[in-house]
């Protein structure tokens, strides 16, 4: 079967003219060109309308007071004590996440050191038992020494 053809964009360049933009600062540079300086006066017109619909559009509410140069407005009080309170229980959930791996771990590690006394601890070959002992006593020692600086650093 031959290729399927495809579409191809046509590589002459537009002939279509580009329309004018309809934005005061087009308007303004417009009117300048050609010298009229009605258009000109409603331009300097419209933007000091613009500006005062801008003034308009602000908040009524002004900032109650002022502290060290610092503005003081009520809703950023609100937001900024909305935000603490989040930020508490984050780090609260965190400490509770953080104790319930630890607890986790410190329980998996005890196993660990439980199966190594049954295993090789219980062997005939008394070094061998010896060994497997004294590892199990240096995961437990070493898995309370650890978990409980860890807690500690939690709270």
């Amino acid at each position: 079967m031959p290729p399927a053809k495809r579409a191809t964009p046509s590589s002459k360049p537009s002939t279509a003219k580009p329309k004018a933009a309809a934005t005061p600062k087009a308007a303004t540079a417009k009117s300048a060109s050609a010298g009229s300086a009605t258009a000109s006066s409603r331009s300097t017109r419209a933007a000091g309308a613009a500006s005062s619909s801008r003034a308009k559009a602000a908040p009524k509410t002004a900032p109650k007071a002022t502290t060290g140069g610092v503005t003081s407005d009520p809703r950023l009080e609100a937001a900024a004590e909305r935000l603490r309170k989040l930020n508490e229980r984050i780090i609260e959930a965190g400490k509770q996440t953080g104790e319930t791996t630890l607890t986790s771990y410190e329980k998996a590690l005890k196993a660990i050191a439980s199966a190594v006394e049954r295993g090789p601890g219980s062997s005939d070959i008394d070094w061998i038992a010896h060994l497997a002992t004294s590892q199990a006593k240096f995961i437990r020692e070493f898995t309370e020494t650890w978990t409980s600086a860890a807690r500690g650093m939690l709270k």
